[in-house]
Order: C-alpha cells, then sequence, then structure tokens
C-alpha cells in the first residue's frame, strides 16, 4: 500500500460554547486510536466528519465486531472519539463538528449505534447542507449570536441522527437552513440559465413551491433572490479589473436578457450604475448586501441565508 503524502496541516476552530467547528486540510496521513490511548484520554465526543474533498477509511471495534467505514468527497462521516480506530486520509479538506456526549443524553444509545458510518441518507444530505451553511457565515457571524446558533445546531443534529416528528419540529428553523443553502447552490449553479425559475428550482432541490416561497418570503421572496443573486455576481464582474467583458456580455452572462432591464435593476440594487461601477472599479464604492431600505435579517435562518 502506498503511504499517503505528509505535510503542514491546516486548522480552523469556531467555539460554539458546547459544540465546536473545525476546519482542516491535510495532504494526507495514517492514524490510529488504541485502546489505552482511548483509556487515558477519556474522550466521549462524537464527531460529524464532511469530505469536502479527498477520501479516508476508517475501521473501529478491531476484532470480531469491526466496522469499516470509507469516506469520498461530498460525504458525511459520524464517528466517536470514545472508540479505538486505525485508518487512513487522503489529500481531504473536511468540516468537522465535535460534539460532546453530555450534550445527547436522551439519545446517547441511538447515536452510539450508527457511530463509525457514512450518512447516506437524505436526513445526512440536509445536515450537510446545514453544516456548510454554518461555514459560509460563521465567520461573520456576532458573539451574541452563537446561543442560538448552537441550539439550532443541536436540534438540527437530533432530528437528521434520529428522525423522528417531534425532534423535526425542534428543528425547525435548521431545516429551513438546510433547504435554503440547498437553494442557494442551485442558483449559483444556474445564474446563466434563462430557465431559473421559482418552479424549475423547486423541482431541482426537491421541494413544493408553497415550501419554497415559505423558505424566501423573509429575503424578498424567491424572484427576488434569484434577482440579487445574478446581481451581485454581475457587480463582482464589472468591479473585476482583470474582467474585460463588455457589460452587457457580462449581464447576459448572469441571466439578464435586456441591458435595459440590467441598469435598471443594477441601479435600484445599489444606487449607482453597471458604467458607474466599472469606472471607480470598486475601489471607492461600496454597497450593503441588501437592497436599499431593506431591513437586515431578524432571525438565525434569514441571516444565513442571506447572499452578499
Amino acid at each position: 500500500m502506498n503511504q499517503p503524502a505528509t505535510g503542514a496541516v491546516d486548522l480552523a476552530i469556531w467555539d460554539l460554547g458546547t459544540l465546536a467547528l473545525c476546519q482542516e486540510r491535510n495532504p494526507g496521513a495514517c492514524f490510529a486510536r488504541t485502546p489505552k490511548r482511548v483509556r487515558a484520554t477519556l474522550a466521549d465526543h462524537w464527531y460529524l466528519f464532511l469530505l469536502k474533498s479527498g477520501n479516508n477509511w476508517t475501521i473501529s471495534d478491531c476484532g470480531a465486531s469491526e466496522r469499516i467505514s470509507r469516506g469520498a468527497s461530498g460525504q458525511l462521516g459520524f464517528y466517536s472519539l470514545g472508540e479505538a480506530c486505525y485508518g487512513e486520509m487522503r489529500d481531504i479538506e473536511t468540516l468537522m463538528l465535535f460534539m460532546p456526549r453530555d450534550v445527547f443524553p436522551n439519545i446517547a444509545g441511538q447515536l452510539d449505534r450508527i457511530s463509525n458510518s457514512m450518512l447516506d441518507t437524505p436526513c445526512g444530505g440536509l445536515l450537510t447542507d446545514y453544516l456548510l451553511a454554518l461555514e459560509r457565515r460563521l465567520p461573520s457571524m456576532r458573539h451574541e449570536d452563537l446561543p442560538a446558533v448552537r441550539r439550532a445546531t443541536e436540534a438540527m443534529i437530533t432530528a437528521c441522527l434520529v428522525p423522528t416528528p417531534p425532534n423535526a419540529e425542534q428543528a425547525r428553523e435548521g431545516l429551513m437552513i438546510s433547504l435554503g443553502e440547498r437553494a442557494r447552490c442551485a442558483v449559483h449553479a444556474r445564474l446563466a440559465d434563462p430557465n431559473l425559475t421559482p418552479a424549475s428550482l423547486a423541482l431541482s432541490i426537491g421541494v413544493s413551491r408553497s415550501v419554497l416561497y415559505r423558505l424566501f418570503e423573509p429575503l424578498g421572496g424567491v424572484a427576488c433572490y434569484i434577482r440579487n443573486c445574478r446581481l451581485a455576481a454581475a457587480r463582482r464582474a464589472i468591479v473585476n479589473s482583470s474582467d474585460l467583458r463588455r457589460i452587457h456580455q457580462i449581464a447576459e452572462a448572469c441571466g439578464f436578457s435586456s441591458s435595459q432591464e440590467f441598469s435598471r435593476a443594477f441601479r435600484h440594487r445599489y444606487g449607482y450604475s453597471p458604467s458607474e461601477a466599472r469606472a471607480e472599479l470598486g475601489g471607492l464604492i461600496t454597497s450593503s448586501s441588501f437592497a436599499p431600505g431593506a431591513e437586515c435579517p431578524r432571525t438565525l435562518a434569514e441571516f444565513l441565508l442571506a447572499t452578499a
């Protein structure tokens, strides 16, 4: 077996109180947590392991009941620091959420039964979307927002790992955030698509149109959200000195079929014209992430869904 590459490991950690979110970039390593080390460290945390790129494999409970899990890019795994294991990772970029056992006493037994497994389920997909939304917004989050983030995250974990109607009801805000992240990614992937409509967006993320409308109602509606994403992408291109496309070409690439429609929407959103923005090349003009006169997000879900 070829040994994985070794090198510098990049880590970033956010302390959410009872939970900790960790980003890691690792060129590759073999690892082993022996039974002796497990007893010595007394670590009983579980952790979610989202592979953004790369692959890994882990074997735990060595012996007659050993369990093997293999992860690839985009997959979400669930592991326990209280179990002996060994394995290997190769050129990974990952997002990990560490969860103390005493935060989830009522479902500890159920979580133990799914430890060291890949969460290839619809609920696992929702949890993946939630973690990505959380990662995207944590750097700009205020300290006073963290208690609400922690509560929503704990409820989301419970609802997705032990899915029951009562747990889902408790995690309503987290579930909306997950669906919002899925919708946000779908919108950004299809900015140039003239067929990107609320109906096609609902179909692509697997929700009804009524659910989609409720999701984006606090942000001005689905059509407004799509238009603002297109405007933000166009503005970034216009003020980018290395982007030599004409303004009408940028507008078309961002899904606007009419230059006049684009100019009107751009001025209404930012308070100046596309040509004025290009003249400044982003040096003097700044703008809010929200339309003039719009309110700031009022809830955690609105904050995590807001488009910069």
